[in-house]
């Protein structure tokens, strides 16, 4: 005899059957983490009920457009929660953000997004639709390296791709050096993309800076302290920028240099707008990952330092005005092609700011940084623009996370069913979230991971650091516990009223550590990290 948790089960699995048979298949179960198996079980009637509008939206989009929504992901680096003008930053921080502020107003603003708190992490993430843990790549990559996004994990590009799209990658990749790391052997039939961040970008030009002087305001003086013939001395080579189509070896392009960096956003944008418009009118919809190189203080374009109300001295708020202004020229595109009504475009920041630059650096109203588990480390910025589906001016408080882009574009896409369901994918479906508004994100937890034991450090690797269920969170070392609806700041920590959330908080955490145990974690070493624990 079936118990009621069985029985509700089936009844979703049955009703998704039904309403969905034209756009895909999800009565595939793919393996969520335990949490959200208890979510479905919980809400399994509501959600079914959800499936008839989802379904019939998407239906009657693909009805009139003869293929699937396109997906744009514009992924910024280091912006913080409330940078951008419409987050209470902009010419009040220096940092002028009017296009996305406009776009933010014409579409959905996630108050409460949440990303890992480093850049290959949540690169990995976004990819995988899992938690770096279990993908084995949970630190920051530095050229050297030689782990990096393995064969084995079924990327977001690979899904769509064996779901009938065009892809296409653009901008810092970050996801290893090695001939399988690269985008185009994860899904991409092409890219145009870097290896490495921001700070990496000068050291192709080091022995120049020996003997250059900058006293330019707003430029920065070349700053990392390492030998002037760093590739000869070590044999550790920077590749510059590269050009691959699916499964050729990638070609250099040019070498890195500040100069081409100041331009590079633009650059790319210029190669997006341009696939866009080659496959607009294609039979396959098309997915575009662009992945800014901007933001990462190094570079300072010159005709954006000092326009109005941009902070002179912070090369990071002059490139943010350059990337504000491409997103924009992508939107107008999409416009211009009639295809916007058919375009699912997010723009998300990767992670909080990096404060060891400061004042070039990006900001956060709220508490920590980049590396961290604070929110200021991990709750950036996030805007889904989708017009005539997505109601415009939203600001909704619901969670979301960034695995749950990997999962939502599987349902969008038609390929929910291709979901590996031989491991944990920690992504949620947040279709419904996008299409119904407010209160109908399906998240009601999150569990935020952290880089080794200086937060600072943002190259070791990363461990549980904290949990998150409905407003409260805890974080397991310190022990504090906050409700960050009351204290998005995380200032006043208060165990005692939080007593009942030690034995939840250590349940959630054991069904989350029990997963594991069931679907162990991928175990990735750096060569030269095994020859060292030898």
């Amino acid at each position: 005899m079936l118990c009621i948790c069985q029985l509700k089960r089936l009844v979703f699995i049955t009703l998704m059957t039904v309403v969905v048979v034209s756009y895909g298949d999800l009565s595939v179960a793919y393996q969520p983490d335990a949490a959200f198996e208890i979510e479905q079980e919980r809400n399994s009637e509501i959600w079914s009920q959800q499936e008839i509008i989802i379904s019939s939206k998407l239906n009657k989009l693909l009805r009139k457009y003869g293929k699937r929504p396109n997906i744009i992901y514009i992924l910024a680096d280091d912006i913080g929660w409330g940078e951008l003008g419409s987050y209470g930053g902009g010419k009040v921080r220096g940092t002028p953000t009017p296009n996305l502020d406009v776009l933010a107003s014409q579409g959905m603003k996630f108050n409460s997004h949440y990303a890992e708190p480093t850049c290959t992490p949540t690169r990995v993430a976004l990819m995988t639709g899992r938690i770096p843990a279990r993908t084995g790549l949970d630190g920051v990559l530095f050229p050297g390296q030689t782990k990096g996004l393995v064969a084995e994990e079924y990327t977001l590009a690979e899904l769509l791709s064996d779901s009938g799209y065009h892809t296409a990658m653009f901008g810092k990749w970050h996801l290893g050096e090695k001939d399988e790391h690269q985008p185009t052997n994860q899904g991409f039939d092409y890219a145009f993309y870097t290896l490495y961040n921001g700070g990496v970008w000068p050291w192709a030009e080091n022995s120049e800076y020996y003997d250059f002087e900058n006293t330019t305001i707003g430029e920065i003086p070349y700053q990392l302290d390492m030998p002037k013939n760093y590739k000869e001395e070590f044999g550790i080579d920077i590749l510059g920028i590269l050009e691959s189509r699916k499964r050729d070896l990638p070609k250099e392009i040019a070498p890195l240099s500040l100069e081409r960096y100041n331009k590079h956003d633009d650059e790319l944008a210029d190669k997006v707008i341009s696939y866009v418009e080659q496959n607009a009118k294609s039979e396959k919809p098309f997915f575009v990952y662009y992945a800014s190189n901007a933001n990462q203080v190094f570079a300072c374009p010159p005709e954006y330092r000092g326009a109005e109300h941009v902070d002179e001295g912070n090369c990071q708020a002059s490139q943010l005005a350059q990337h504000d202004v491409n997103v924009s020229r992508i939107i107008a595109k999409l416009d211009e092609l009639n295809i916007a009504e058919n375009t699912l475009v997010v723009w998300m920041s990767d992670n909080g700011p990096m404060y060891r630059f400061f004042p070039s650096s990006g900001y956060s109203w709220l508490r920590g940084h980049k590396g961290q588990a604070y929110e200021g480390g991990v709750r950036t910025p996030a805007i889904a623009y989708w017009p005539g589906v997505i109601e415009t001016g939203q600001d909704p408080m619901d969670l979301i996370h960034v695995t749950d882009w990997y999962t939502t574009a599987a349902r969008i896409a038609g390929g929910f069913d291709k979901i590996p369901s031989d491991r944990v994918t920690d992504g949620i479906d947040q279709t419904s979230f996008l299409i119904n508004g407010e209160g109908y994100s399906h998240r009601n937890y999150i569990y935020h991971y952290a880089n080794g034991t200086d937060s600072r450090d943002t190259s070791k690797t990363m461990h549980l650091a904290a949990v998150r269920y409905r407003d409260v969170k805890r974080h397991i070392k310190s022990r504090e516990t906050y409700n960050i609806i009351r204290d998005p700041g995380e200032k006043f920590p208060s165990q005692p009223k939080y007593l009942w959330f030690n034995v939840v908080s250590k349940q959630m955490i054991a069904r989350h550590k029990n997963m594991m145990q069931r679907y162990p974690n991928r175990v990735l070493w750096d060569e030269y990290d095994a020859k060292i624990s030898e």
